[in-house]
């Protein structure tokens, strides 16, 4: 059995780096529609799923996702930069992270929460979009606390380091409150939804399906303006910044940079 991760501290770190893609300004009229449409319901219950079930699910979205992935990272220049390493997390929050080289963390409840394996599968690829434009590495190199933080990575790394490119893993034991995500800017997290989706596309899902997922986080967050100290967007402001994106997007086909 694989070592449990590490006790992570939560450390609100800043980051500063080029961007892969420029995310368009959310328009007041998109905000106002996205406002409209998370009052229109509430979040979905969370399924009742087994053990089995949950990391099957998991496992699955993982694996379709894995060569998409790496396709985006090779339009974005990065080449072999991205070799996936999956971890299933039992833990029953609605939680994710991109840590270490190509580590993504999924907890248990982010299947419990998603009505199928689109919207897990949204989750996921953003958390993928964190290693494909970098910002885990330029996070930790802004960090003050860089030592303490590189060396977190360096156990995560380590402890999955074995694991072939799109395999799932499982942490001894769940880690829940322990799981110390880093904080990006609300900027990166509007390019990680996009470049997401541009994932999404080529592993084939449905993106208005996929989508549904940021519904449910606004809904349960209940947040309909975007704070300075925020680290994620609003509900409505990332919608609208995700909606205009994908828009974009898809006028010229997908591709994440003109003439590529």
């Amino acid at each position: 059995m694989r070592p449990a991760l590490p006790l992570l501290l939560c450390l609100p770190l800043l980051a500063c780096a080029q961007p892969v893609y420029e995310v368009p300004v959310a328009t007041p009229a998109g905000v106002q529609a996205a406002v409209a449409e998370i009052g229109q319901g509430a979040a979905p219950g969370r399924r009742s799923l087994t053990e089995a079930e949950a990391k099957a699910a998991i496992t699955r979205v993982a694996q379709r996702l894995a060569p998409a992935g790496s396709a985006v990272c090779q339009e974005v220049g990065r080449g072999a930069g991205c070799e996936w390493r999956f971890v299933y997390d039992p833990s029953t929050d609605l939680n994710a992270a991109a840590t270490g080289e190509g580590v993504i963390v999924v907890q248990r409840g982010v299947a419990e929460h998603a009505r199928n394996d689109a919207e897990i599968a949204f989750v996921v690829a953003h958390e993928m979009a964190h290693h494909v434009a970098d910002h885990v590495r330029s996070t930790q190199n802004r960090a003050q606390a860089g030592a303490v933080l590189g060396g977190i990575l360096a156990s995560l790394a380590g402890s999955y380091a074995g694991l072939e490119t799109g395999q799932l893993a499982q942490t001894a034991s769940g880690v829940g409150a322990q799981l110390g995500v880093i904080s990006y800017s609300k900027a990166q997290e509007r390019e990680a939804d996009v470049l997401g989706a541009a994932i999404l596309h080529r592993a084939g899902y449905d993106i208005g399906e996929a989508r549904e997922m940021l519904l449910t986080l606004a809904r349960l967050s209940g947040r309909t303006e975007t704070g300075r100290l925020s680290t994620h967007p609003a509900g409505p402001d990332r919608i609208a910044s995700f909606d205009g994106a994908v828009s974009e997007l898809q006028a010229r086909s997908w591709r994440l940079a003109p003439g590529r």
